[in-house]
């Protein structure tokens, strides 16, 4: 099993962006590349700004039997709130292992997973002993998302906002 925990912000991913520029004498790229992603991140937030009900999901990273979500204090959940997702974990910290109990009690209506080294992820979400009954399986509301875009705080972290909404609210950028 192999995921990144970082808990960097947008802010920190920014500066080491610039330390790495000085290092390799390409300050005027990074003023350049650092613009661009806040541009992205912004024109994300400018469309889902009208959204007057957020929807809740369920943001899986390492499946069954080892359940990991992230909640507050990580790159992940920053990604949600400039996405205007809220994450039904997020009033916990951290990276939070899980029972597949504790994921039927909040019965998301949508469930996010980055996870890639599992044949069919979806599927195997679905298959898990009552699941069936939760919200997001009985709508099919579960996508897999680019785990390199979602889970490396870097230069694509405007790229994970966008993708995110456009997963969630996918109505607003068409």
């Amino acid at each position: 099993v192999f995921f990144f925990f970082f808990s960097l912000k947008f802010e920190d991913v920014y500066g080491d962006i610039e330390q790495l520029a000085a290092v390799m004498v390409v300050e005027d790229k990074v003023i350049i590349l650092v613009k661009s992603i806040k541009t992205t991140i912004q024109s994300v937030e400018d469309k889902v700004s009208g959204v007057t009900n957020q929807k809740q999901v369920y943001f899986e990273i390492s499946p069954s039997p080892e359940i990991f979500t992230t909640g507050k204090n990580t790159f992940q959940q920053e990604v949600l709130n400039n996405a205007s997702v809220v994450n039904i974990f997020g009033d916990q910290e951290g990276w939070i292992k899980l029972s597949e109990e504790d994921v039927i009690k909040k019965n998301p209506p949508i469930i996010l997973t980055t996870v890639n080294y599992v044949e069919d992820p979806i599927g195997e979400i679905k298959s898990r002993p009552g699941w069936n009954q939760l919200e997001a399986v009985q709508n099919n509301a579960i996508f897999q998302l680019d785990s390199d875009i979602m889970s490396r705080p870097g230069p694509r972290i405007g790229e994970a906002v966008e993708l995110v909404a456009k997963t969630v609210y996918p109505e607003i950028f068409k």
